[in-house]
C-alpha cells in the first residue's frame, strides 16, 4: 500500500541525502547548513508517514473531512518545520542563515506539493 504512493518522496529524501553527503565529503560546495538541511528532510518524511497513516484511516467519502485532513496536516507540518528551527538555533547558539530556511521551507513546499498530487488522498 505505502510502496507505490511514496516512491516520489522517498527518491526526494535519497536525492537530499546524497547532496548533503556529497557536500559534507567537499566534493560539491554549497552556502547551507548541511546537518540543519538533513534534519529538516528527515522531519518531513516522518511527517509525510504519519499524515499518509492518520489518512488511510480516513473516511474518504466525505470531502469536509479530507480537507480538514489535508489543511490539518499542513499546519502541523508547518508548526513542527517552526519547531524544529527553533530548538536549531537556541542549541547551537548560531543562526541558521537566509539559503539555509530558504532550502528548507522549499523542501516543505515539495513535499506537501507531492503529498498533495499524489495518490495518498485520492480514493
Amino acid at each position: 500500500m505505502f510502496q507505490k504512493k511514496s516512491q516520489p518522496i522517498l527518491l526526494i529524501f535519497i536525492a537530499v541525502n546524497l547532496f548533503g553527503f556529497l557536500v559534507q565529503k567537499g566534493l560539491l560546495h554549497a552556502n547551507l547548513k548541511i546537518n540543519f538541511l538533513l534534519v529538516v528532510n528527515g522531519m518531513l518524511l516522518l511527517m509525510y508517514f504519519f499524515n499518509l497513516i492518520r489518512i488511510s484511516k480516513l473516511d474518504k467519502t466525505n470531502p469536509n473531512a479530507m480537507v480538514r485532513s489535508v489543511l490539518i496536516g499542513t499546519l502541523l507540518k508547518m508548526v513542527v518545520f517552526v519547531g524544529v528551527a527553533m530548538a536549531y538555533t537556541t542549541q547551537v547558539k548560531q543562526s541558521v542563515g537566509m539559503p539555509t530556511l530558504l532550502a528548507s521551507m522549499g523542501l516543505y513546499l515539495l513535499y506537501t506539493w507531492l503529498e498533495v498530487k499524489g495518490e495518498v488522498y485520492k480514493k
